[in-house]
């Protein structure tokens, strides 16, 4: 927003490059938004393209109005995000990757997998994940939702399957099943020796906290939406997001 001490204040500079909110997301604007300017049925058309300033002008209720170089109209600076480029897949990374199975949420192509950094840090929780189709799902970019935790491909030293996810069949028969309310899903997983584990996790479901001595090869089965009343729910990881800037489909065909 612009800075409320100064409402003519504009976030972004003139021939700044801006990403355009997604279409569900500017289609949620028009519907039930407030604004002054809410997007025309013209201007959803271009929800998700990257774009540049070309000029900033201000309503008399102190509203930032951009106009941009390809889009038509005027743009609230609500709908407007700043632009994060993604990498394409690194070499090092694309080869690993070959070997990691991945889990699918319709056009989503998920990996889960256990990250080095460059910087010796690592984490067992990284979602690897091309760009056009996570943000047509999730509706914005990880970078730009203060909720979400991400990382640079750039930075990654080293990918491998992930020792805490879900097997995959596992994790598709729980996406295919759908969320259990919105914004959260709860699921048991069942165990070769007869353990039951309720789980909870938000929409992304491929990480959980397996029980002490036991791991993905112990699984035999899920239950979706199973013990939704359970107070034993052990609650998922936190998990980081990395996203790629190549379409799935090259990835898949070099399979």
């Amino acid at each position: 927003m612009a800075d409320e001490s100064n409402p003519h204040r504009a976030k972004f500079a003139l021939r700044s490059s801006v990403r355009i909110r997604s279409t569900g997301q500017l289609e949620a604007f028009s519907r039930n938004s407030k604004l002054h300017y809410p997007p025309s049925g013209k201007q959803i058309a271009y929800g998700g393209e990257t774009d540049s300033v070309r000029r900033i002008t201000f309503s008399v209720r102190g509203d930032v109005l951009y106009e941009l170089e390809i889009a038509p109209g005027l743009w609230h600076e609500e709908l407007l995000q700043r632009l994060i480029a993604y990498s394409p897949l690194l070499p090092h990374i694309r080869e690993a990757l070959k070997s990691i199975e991945p889990s699918r949420d319709g056009e989503l192509v998920y990996y889960p997998c256990r990250a080095v950094l460059k910087s010796g840090e690592a984490s067992d929780t990284v979602y690897i994940v091309s760009e056009k189709p996570y943000v047509k799902h999730w509706g914005v970019y990880p970078g730009n939702d203060p909720g979400k935790r991400w990382i640079r491909m750039e930075d990654i030293a080293e990918v491998r399957e992930s020792p805490i996810r879900l097997p995959a069949q596992f994790a598709n028969e729980i996406y295919k099943s759908g969320e259990t309310r919105m914004g959260y899903t709860v699921f048991t997983v069942v165990f070769a020796d007869g353990v039951r584990q309720a789980c909870d996790t938000g929409n992304a479901v491929d990480f959980i906290r397996y029980p002490l001595g036991k791991g993905p090869k112990d699984v035999v089965a899920v239950v979706p939406h199973e013990a939704r009343t359970d107070d034993r729910l052990v609650k998922s990881p936190e998990w980081y997001w990395c996203l790629y800037s190549e379409p799935p489909q090259e990835f898949a065909d070099c399979r």
